[in-house]
């Protein structure tokens, strides 16, 4: 990489994007690197970061120029364990393999498990609400991409088993790590073992997506082994990115009863309040780009050979795009937000984590009067995941008096 003289223009900042106290909050990160200017230098990090919402998209729309199909990890030695995903390449050869992962996660595919999920959405919602007490982080939010959407996937009993810890190894590797690079590495040489062995393929769940892929890969003319690697797109996206999205909604709705009102109020709301919540989460904090030729956005050159870093964090709390960015607000206009990515390289997921999401308020709207937050919230520590290890909430079920009766219901 070319370090640019002077940062070509960019104003210099001196956050540390992935020390421990940015991992654990991110937004006071945010606001200062938006402060700063839309486009920064990281000190730190010897990076270009592009933070504000218009030039972000603009520059993400631009594959040509800002290239995935060389690596979206900061780090050029793990590039080389990811070139060639569907999410580390370019068109065509993204569109192409897309098209074939796409598949079941369409709206109209989904609609298919839809009334699968709304069941365990409506179990889980009853098993914590009888507990009183629960974690919206550890017991609530992992439990339909567990029970449900691992299954979908089809990796086979050791896939299924190891598919969470690669899917963090994955994000883990995006950015930098520190003392936990060695656990994520060991896990990404695991998956890589997974997806190269020839007893894979014949482990894979006979009617899983991830066997369905890797057909339709082969008969498109992809090689065996290079069909395999299809499979990873159902890995990191269909697990730890729906987890964080959840359990930070929980919390949010505890942190503001009113907007939980206005759900059980009407629950076509939720639909527009599952973007908010995704808004302000951003579940994946940021992902690089290669700058493949020399460009100027908003008056910072960036020479070919450098990387930039994509803070979807920051243009989802862009003033200019977002007004009052930081405020929970349900009924605000959240069309555009980047918490699932965007242009050819959005969420492939986001169908089913919408999905998933809906179900579940759904579920808990026909219950629950209000959360409360009851002991410490902890931050889960991933370089590139912003997610939660415990969020404790109670769950406050409305009681009433059957008129009838003269009892005491719920």
């Amino acid at each position: 990489m070319t370090k640019p003289a002077s940062h070509s223009g960019a104003p210099a900042c001196d956050v540390d994007f992935y020390c421990t106290e940015t991992i654990r909050q991110p937004v006071p990160a945010y606001r200062e690197m938006l402060d700063t200017g839309p486009v920064i230098w990281l000190e730190k990090h010897d990076l270009f970061a592009i933070c504000g919402f218009a030039e972000l998209t603009g520059s993400i729309r631009n594959h040509a120029v800002f290239c995935s199909g060389k690596g979206v990890s900061i780090d050029e030695d793990v590039n080389k364990l990811l070139i060639g995903s569907t999410l580390n390449s370019d068109p065509p050869q993204h569109d192409a393999t897309r098209a074939i992962t796409f598949s079941p996660l369409t709206p109209k595919a989904l609609a298919e498990v839809r009334e699968r999920i709304a069941a365990e959405a409506e179990f889980i919602a009853d098993q914590v609400i009888a507990k009183g007490d629960f974690d919206a982080a550890s017991e609530l939010a992992p439990h339909i991409p567990l029970t449900i959407v691992r299954d979908l996937v089809g990796l086979g009993e050791h896939g299924r088993t190891h598919m969470l810890d690669w899917g963090a190894a994955t994000f883990e590797l995006m950015g930098d790590p520190h003392d936990r690079r060695d656990k994520a590495l060991t896990n990404m040489k695991a998956l890589r073992r997974f997806l190269e062995s020839p007893d894979t393929l014949d482990s894979l769940s006979a009617d899983g997506w991830a066997r369905r892929a890797t057909r339709r890969g082969i008969e498109d003319g992809i090689a065996p082994d290079r069909a395999a690697e299809l499979m990873r797109d159902y890995i990191a996206p269909s697990l730890d990115t729906t987890i964080s999205a959840i359990g930070y909604g929980i919390k949010l709705f505890a942190e503001n009863p009113d907007q939980w009102d206005l759900i059980r109020e009407d629950a076509s709301r939720i639909r527009n309040a599952i973007e908010e919540v995704v808004r302000l989460n951003t579940p994946i904090r940021a992902f690089s780009r290669y700058v493949e030729s020399d460009i100027e956005v908003a008056g910072v050159h960036m020479p070919q050979g450098n990387r930039v870093l994509m803070v979807f964090g920051s243009a989802n709390r862009d003033p200019a795009k977002f007004p009052d960015p930081n405020r929970f607000d349900i009924t605000r206009d959240v069309r555009g937000h980047v918490g699932f990515g965007h242009g050819v390289h959005a969420c492939l997921g986001m169908h089913l984590a919408r999905l998933e999401m809906t179900c579940l308020f759904e579920a808990f709207a026909a219950r629950v009067k209000h959360f409360e937050i009851t002991g410490p919230v902890k931050a889960s520590m991933n370089s590139t995941i912003h997610s939660f290890a415990n969020i404790p909430v109670k769950a406050v079920v409305e009681r009433h008096k059957s008129p009838a009766l003269g009892l005491t219901i719920g």
